[in-house]
């Protein structure tokens, strides 16, 4: 008889414990965000991310972030993951404007939340928030700071060239397209190129090589519509020794230290700034939890020269979490 008390104490005593255990984990409410990013490979992107894992450990949020590397099917089976594995809301950076419809509509069948930035969706009518920006607005700014540069310096006149990516058409080709309305509002402003620099510092410089050659070397201002283009268009400026100066969309440490050294081609940068994509972490734990969001998260690019740079973005503290 005490053989058997003993042993069902034991046994009670058991089941007492891998009952702790249990309630313990269905009291651990930590919420679990799936992100899938767009790729790595830029240090714009690598800076997005370590923003968001800052947010993350400031609201209490765990995150499992994948990097989808560009490819569409490697972003959906990401979130097919996600979903198997139970988070509570999921993030992507889309990879194509149609094809990642199929992450949201993944999503929406097994009833999680899923929230997109830094990217175009077509249709956005069953995301749960979103991260959206003016890009031809964007452009306009830049266009603005050029006027002023080239009214200040040059006396209102100036030969100007475009470094655009056509693949691009929604982002890239609005921005192009804002810098070019606002930079020829002046009348002694003329867009003499508009080409394709490919994205790339190597096609970049290329491109700028022979824009130089055909107008002998009188080109005032580029827009290169990002860094890696922008950085090869000042090699190709500097090699020929023209007096031409380069604003460009911009995020990069090379660059930022450059900018802010006072460089004497590379002048001025539009600007997204991470921490703005990071806030959607915020967002999402609120709807998570029940509170009232607002679909569209805006955010906008800044436009940094040498003298506004650190007033405008602490950019340091943002790269040292690299």
């Amino acid at each position: 008889m005490k053989k058997a008390l003993s042993l069902l104490l034991a046994v009670l005593m058991i089941a007492a414990l891998c009952a702790g255990c249990a309630s313990g984990e269905k009291e651990d409410d930590q919420l679990v965000f799936g992100v899938s990013l767009y790729y790595r490979s830029d240090e714009y992107y690598v800076d997005i991310e370590n923003c968001m894992k800052r947010e993350a450990d400031r609201l209490g949020v765990k995150l499992d972030i994948q990097d989808a590397n560009t490819d569409l099917s490697k972003q959906i089976q990401q979130v097919e993951d996600f979903i198997s594995n139970g988070v509570d809301a999921i993030i992507i950076s889309p990879c194509d404007p149609a094809g990642s419809a199929a992450c949201v509509a993944a999503a929406k069948e097994a009833g999680i939340p899923i929230f997109t930035y830094d990217g175009i969706l077509d249709d956005v009518t069953d995301v749960t928030a979103y991260t959206t920006c003016d890009f031809y607005a964007d452009g306009v700014k830049t266009g603005e700071w050029a006027a002023n540069y080239i009214q200040e310096n040059l006396g209102g006149k100036a030969k100007v060239a475009i470094l655009d990516y056509p693949p691009s058409p929604i982002v890239c080709g609005q921005r192009a397209d804002g810098f070019a309305d606002a930079v020829t509002k002046l009348d002694g402003v003329e867009v003499v190129a508009r080409q394709n620099c490919m994205g790339s510092r190597t096609e970049g410089m290329s491109v700028m090589e022979n824009i130089l050659t055909a107008n002998s070397n009188d080109i005032d201002v580029v827009f290169a519509i990002n860094y890696e283009a922008g950085a090869g268009a000042a090699a190709a400026i500097e090699a020929a020794k023209a007096d031409t100066i380069v604003t460009c969309v911009a995020w990069s440490k090379e660059g930022l230290e450059k900018l802010d050294a006072g460089d004497d081609i590379l002048k001025a940068f539009m600007l997204g700034v991470p921490s703005d994509h990071a806030k959607l972490i915020e967002v999402a734990k609120n709807y998570c939890e029940g509170k009232e969001i607002e679909k569209e998260v805006t955010y906008e690019y800044i436009v940094v020269d040498h003298d506004t740079l650190n007033d405008k973005v602490d950019w340091k503290s943002i790269i040292e979490m690299r």
